[in-house]
């Protein structure tokens, strides 16, 4: 039977020999034994057999002990690869076995330092907690951990934070004294970005161990920043007149200050959202701008009626001037020009014919025009012509 080969000729099955006396093996002359028999008195068992070796539970717990055995030693003849005697013999691992394993793990350690970083990222190395060096975008390698570390920063994508102008509930961070002694309630928001990962990491604290993030850093200056351009602003500026002003000095402002801290941040863009009188007056003030808007409606009227009114007095006056030259010149002709002119400006739009009473014969025959008779009830029978007797027809005047 080939699975039980008890001959003593150092021949026997595929697990191994038996019985007989090998100097070169450990254990006192017995024969390697198979790794699913038991000790050096019980036969080899072929794995699938009825009884213990069948037991797929039981082989899996016999290798384990073996391992165990392997790593941690066991019996008398002290552990080892190799080693024998005592309770039971460990698995056997040659020299390449072992290099494989040792292979695969330092791989598999060396692998963890292989990442990648993405478009509008940077990474930070750091060597035991020292920063080391700053990488871009692509596929990086650096020494696997705990040697050296990364942290991903983003550095392309914008960042917004809102400060004032009731942002949280019951907070009065928006109210402000401007430089003429009034209180207004501002918001406004800022938008940054990383332009140092460096600093930003290492300048700026981060998380509670640091106790804060670079976000609570920039809202306490632009805070600040906005206060100061405030107190240094008259009401109406910051207001209606002056926001685009405000926007740019405060922007200027916080970013002078954070260069100050290399927290390398960039503030790109401030804009108010927020600018008016504080609530508990705001019905006041209300009421005071609406006043101030009509008195200037009032002033505008009044500088249209200037501005048609004036130049038609100085013409006026200087026609007078010369008039006057006119009339120092020749009185009696001014003074009967004058008469004529304004007798004909008065009856300019009157239903009257004027006839000269001093002409010499009888009075010509007057044909009135249409539109004298316009609006006025037509006679009865209108004479074709004027009898001697009644030389003056009606309407004319002498």
């Amino acid at each position: 039977m080939p699975w039980n080969d008890n001959s003593s000729g150092g021949g026997g099955g595929p697990w191994g020999p038996s019985g007989g006396s090998n100097g070169n093996q450990p254990g006192g002359g017995s024969g390697p034994k198979n790794p699913w028999g038991g000790g050096p008195n019980q036969p080899p068992r072929r794995p699938g057999s009825s009884g213990e070796s069948g037991n797929l539970d039981e082989l899996a717990k016999r290798v384990e002990d073996r391992l165990k055995s392997v790593l941690g030693g066991g019996g008398n003849g002290g552990g080892g690869l190799k080693g024998g005697g005592g309770g039971g013999e460990p698995i056997q691992f040659d020299k390449r076995t072992v290099g494989a394993i040792v292979l695969v793990a330092v791989m598999g350690w060396a692998a963890t330092g292989v990442y990648v970083v993405d478009a509008g990222e940077e990474a930070v190395i750091q060597r035991f907690g020292k920063y080391v060096y700053t990488v871009e975008q692509g596929l990086q390698f650096h020494l696997p951990a705990p040697i050296e570390t990364r942290q991903i920063v983003d550095v392309q994508n914008a960042r917004s934070l809102t400060v004032g102008g009731g942002s949280e509930a019951g907070s009065n961070d928006g109210l402000m004294l401007t430089a003429d002694e009034n209180i207004v309630d501002v918001g406004f928001q800022v938008w940054w970005r990383v332009e140092n990962s460096r600093d930003y990491l290492f300048q700026v604290a981060h998380g509670p161990e640091g106790r804060g993030n670079a976000e609570e850093t920039v809202r306490a200056v632009a805070e600040s920043a906005m206060r100061e351009v405030a107190g240094k602003s008259q009401r109406e500026q910051v207001l209606s007149t002056g926001r685009a002003q405000v926007e740019t000095q405060t922007r200027d402002l916080i970013q002078r200050t954070l260069n100050e801290y290399k927290a390398g941040i960039r503030i790109t863009q401030v804009n108010l959202t927020k600018a008016e009188p504080p609530a508990a007056v705001n019905d006041a003030f209300r009421e005071v701008a609406a006043a101030s808007q009509e008195a200037e409606t009032k002033i505008n009227q009044a500088r249209t009626y200037r501005n048609a009114v004036v130049p038609q007095a100085q013409g006026d006056a200087a026609r007078f001037n010369q008039l006057y030259q006119e009339y120092k010149l020749a009185p009696e002709v001014t003074r009967q020009r004058l008469y004529l002119e304004t007798m004909e400006r008065v009856y300019q739009g009157a239903n009257k014919v004027l006839l000269d009473p001093g002409r010499a014969g009888a009075s010509p025959m007057v044909v009135l025009p249409p539109e004298l008779l316009k609006g006025a009830a037509a006679p009865a029978a209108a004479p074709s012509a004027p009898s001697a007797q009644n030389a003056n027809p009606q309407g004319v005047v002498r």
